[in-house]
């Protein structure tokens, strides 16, 4: 077997099939291997065609991102799919699971495509500030048109390729054994006499030009960007109708080495990767956590609903449950709201929605416990319902937590982050529950270890101390928030702050020397946006800065410009130094969980990469040093962790592996 690769001839058709667990990356040893492999089909006179399928789960779901780093090394994907496209005979690609990335190049590249029923393509390359790398960009118009090219490379959003619009991609679909169906596809196309198809010399797509060239205006004008990666893929998609196929392909090579090399590019990757990398709970190994199926919901409320929300829209049963079942009653009924408006907006089918209402049950809190595999308490009042013994239970709401606690970023039923964590007394096997509820609902699992305390709520709770200490030094709340606007961050820190509320903030301690100007705003009777004024003035057409407001901090320090860049990396220093501690403290267990934490639950840009991330690019010295000389009285706040040092002195970073 060539590396990655097992070879074989089934009645005339090489079966070339990927190896590489858990997603068959497309790693340096895989391309090496495929060569092998094609070598020897094409040197074979008894092989007569050539079938190309993944081992596993799934077809090759893409790159290995790692050498996106360590240096790309031939043979490069570009040229293996040039071998299948050049190949002497008919080449078939059989996909199934996740075809990814440089796993639908691949495809692209083949000459035919079979499916397995509940296939998945998708090329998520813009998402890490990157083009496709090999020939994406000029073969998938060819295959399914101009508009829906673009929509799949510039949103890197999922097909279907079994149904709708996917099916243009595959010539057949298979219910069962995809490889003897593949192999048997490949017999009748050999017996047909039907040879090799190459997609480069496809152009019947282009024939209505005026749809390819509308596509691309509406793209652009929707786009508005005239750089990065998605701008790039317009410029290549443009290319694909006008140039001869080969130009096109060195085009995209240039311009994916262009984004490759850009700060952005290696932000996004990052982020993309620490998603990742979080799923990866420090558990002792052969700790396997159950298949979760059904949950109890304990509590009535806000949370409790939001929770269950998101539960039955990922297909998981909920038994809600309450100590006064009657409190259920409008939550239910608004349940019933929510689904049905999904369905009046087109989300939802009709069928779906009435699928979700059936997983529901709802009652008695004793009574919901049972049948279920695991308990969440989302309300005070819960914990003391008996339950079998060896339920699992998780505290959902804010709190102490002595062994299992799940945390929600807000909205619950949208967000993509559930921060597992394990209390002082936890085990393995209750961290591994919350892992797999999280894998369950879609969410991404971070595993954290406290008493209750979330990484998100650390962060945003230093950010919000360090603006607050930009304000003590004389900046504007206006400037601070459109330095950090500025700067590609939606969610400026006084006008969300406004949008939140205040009154929480407002109980924040400072030290002595500090101002807490949340608590100063409602002492003057400014709450935020639910009563039309906080730091700003909210009008019926948004906010405005509030002149009442200036005139309030001018009065009680003086007024100082700082400059926008400094403001921003002092915000976001902050934040990676609130990182480092909880590194320090063992209570976050991953630098990059800190990034992910950052970019899903306080929309950090992730094109920036995360706190962590950011302070790296902006380098850890300069980040270093703007700390410790800022003169503000919360020195304990400011003091950077003993670890900015320790990673200066051995040329590492937070993010060093």
């Amino acid at each position: 077997m060539a590396e990655g690769i097992h070879y074989s001839i089934e009645d005339g058709v090489a079966v070339l099939s990927v190896d590489h667990p858990p997603v068959n990356a497309l790693s340096h040893a895989v391309r090496v291997g495929m060569a092998a492999a094609l070598d020897r089909a094409e040197a074979d006179p008894m092989v007569k065609a050539v079938v190309l399928i993944g081992s596993g789960p799934t077809f090759p779901a893409g790159a290995d991102l790692t050498e996106y780093e360590s240096g790309l090394k031939a043979p490069y994907l570009r040229e293996i799919c040039a071998r299948f496209e050049d190949s002497p005979h008919p080449f078939v690609a059989a996909l199934h699971g996740t075809v990814y990335g440089g796993g639908l190049e691949l495809a692209l590249a083949a000459h035919y495509r079979v499916a397995q029923a509940g296939a998945r393509a998708s090329l998520p390359e813009v998402r890490m500030g990157l083009t496709p790398s090999a020939g994406a960009t000029q073969r998938l118009p060819r295959l399914v048109g101009t508009p829906l090219a673009l929509d799949m490379m510039i949103t890197g959003g999922t097909l279907a390729l079994d149904s709708g619009a996917g099916r243009a991609l595959v010539d057949d679909i298979c219910e069962r054994d995809l490889r003897a169906h593949a192999v048997a596809f490949a017999r009748t196309l050999i017996e047909a006499g039907r040879g090799p198809r190459p997609t480069r010399e496809m152009r019947g797509m282009f024939e209505d030009y005026a749809a390819h060239a509308d596509a691309l205006t509406g793209k652009r004008a929707k786009l508005g960007a005239e750089e990065g990666a998605e701008a790039q893929v317009l410029h290549l998609a443009e290319a694909a109708a006008l140039l001869p196929f080969e130009t096109g392909v060195a085009m995209e090579q240039d311009a994916f080495e262009i984004c490759l090399a850009s700060d952005a590019a290696r932000a996004l990757r990052h982020a993309f990767t620490a998603e990742r990398l979080a799923r990866r709970f420090a558990l002792p190994k052969g700790t396997v956590g159950p298949e979760i199926r059904r949950i109890a919901v304990l509590g009535p409320g806000p949370l409790a609903m939001q929770i269950t929300i998101a539960a039955l829209n990922a297909g998981v049963g909920v038994h809600w449950g309450a100590s006064d079942p009657e409190k259920l009653c409008e939550g239910v009924e608004q349940l019933r709201d929510v689904f049905a408006a999904g369905v009046k907006g087109g989300g939802l089918s009709a069928e779906q929605g009435r699928a979700r209402m059936q997983l529901l049950q709802w009652g008695e809190s004793a009574e919901m416990i049972g049948g279920t595999d695991m308990v969440l308490l989302a309300a005070r009042g819960q914990g003391e319902v008996p339950a079998p013994r060896g339920t699992i239970r998780a505290v959902a709401m804010s709190g102490r937590v002595d062994d299992l606690g799940l945390r929600f970023a807000p909205p619950v039923f949208s967000t993509r982050l559930m921060e597992v964590v394990q209390g002082p007394q936890g085990t393995a096997e209750q961290a591994a529950y919350g892992l797999a509820l999280a894998e369950r609902m879609h969410r991404v699992p971070v595993h954290v270890r406290s008493t209750g305390a979330s990484i998100a709520g650390r962060l945003s709770a230093a950010l919000h101390r360090a603006a607050d200490a930009l304000l003590d030094l004389g900046a504007d709340p206006y400037a601070v928030d459109a330095a950090v606007e500025g700067w590609g961050w939606a969610r400026p820190p006084f006008r969300m702050r406004d949008m939140g509320g205040l009154d929480d903030l407002a109980l924040a301690e400072r030290d002595e020397a500090a101002e807490n100007w949340s608590a100063l705003m409602i002492d003057v009777g400014r709450r935020g946006w639910v009563t039309g004024k906080g730091f700003y003035d909210w009008k019926d057409d948004g906010p405005e800065p509030s002149g009442a407001v200036k005139r309030l901090l001018n009065g009680l320090r003086a007024p100082r410009a700082i400059p926008p860049e400094d403001m921003v990396q002092l915000l976001v220093g902050a934040m990676a130094n609130e990182g480092a501690r909880m590194l320090a403290e063992g209570m976050a267990l991953k630098a990059s969980d800190i990034d992910a934490v950052a970019i899903l639950a306080q929309d950090f840009p992730r094109a920036k990469g995360g706190p962590m991330m950011a302070a790296e690019q902006w380098g850890m010295l300069k980040v270093m040093k703007r700390l410790e000389r800022l003169a503000h009285p919360d020195r304990a706040f400011w003091t950077p962790e003993a670890a900015w040092a320790e990673h200066i002195k051995y040329g590492r970073t937070f993010l060093s592996r």
